[in-house]
């Protein structure tokens, strides 16, 4: 058995080692119903601090573990506030297809070569404010899917479901955060291709019972 101490575990502890990887995840699988104690105060700062990056930081080092509601309250805020924001786009952009926005390296990457799409391309690199709403949603849209699958989790252990398959179902819900995200917008709306990772996951699981 492998013994984990009280730091919180961190996806980015791992990443780029195979065995690390499947030791950590492992130990996740065995603790994964363990209390957490939950640095609300952390994040409310970062918030309404500006310093929103900085906290997301902490989140991914595992220096703190916020109670999964908490990250899903301020994503569904920010949410309805990117609603709002698209809403006012589509008067001005042709949105009535979908356009796919990739976030790389702390940028918004607009697909497609059309006079709309470059035009949409050029607003979100002068629109600071609205590019920076984008990516905090982004990643909390992340860590409410991981936040989920780590819940999941919990669940199939007192279920007794096998280690392997546990840390095989970890390991898949991990490529929520190690991903790249995309923001998808259409005059209809918007969503990430984050939404849903966990929950797709766990209808596989079920399907195969």
């Amino acid at each position: 058995m492998i013994e984990i101490n009280n730091k919180a575990l961190s996806l980015f502890n791992y990443i780029g080692s195979n065995s690390q990887s499947d030791e950590v995840l492992q130990g996740l699988a065995q603790n994964v119903d363990r209390d957490i104690s939950g640095s609300i105060d952390v994040l409310e700062s970062g918030l309404h601090t500006g310093k929103f990056d900085e906290t997301l930081a902490l989140l991914e080092k595992g220096e703190i573990d916020i109670d999964l509601n908490t990250v899903d309250n301020y994503f569904q805020f920010n949410r309805q506030k990117l609603n709002r924001e698209i809403a006012e786009l589509a008067k001005n952009f042709d949105l009535s297809s979908e356009v796919a926005i990739s976030i790389e390296d702390d940028k918004l990457l607009v697909a497609g070569d059309t006079k709309s799409t470059q035009a949409l391309q050029q607003y979100f690199d002068k629109d600071t404010r609205l590019n920076t709403l984008v990516q905090q949603t982004a990643k909390l849209s992340q860590f409410v899917e991981w936040g989920q699958a780590k819940q999941q989790a919990a669940v199939y252990k007192s279920e007794d479901m096998p280690e392997e398959q546990l840390v095989d179902f970890l390991k898949d819900a991990r490529l929520v955060v190690t991903q790249q995200n995309q923001f998808l917008l259409s005059d209809k709306g918007s969503a990430f291709y984050s939404q849903g990772h966990s929950q797709f996951l766990m209808d596989k699981i079920q399907r195969s019972k």
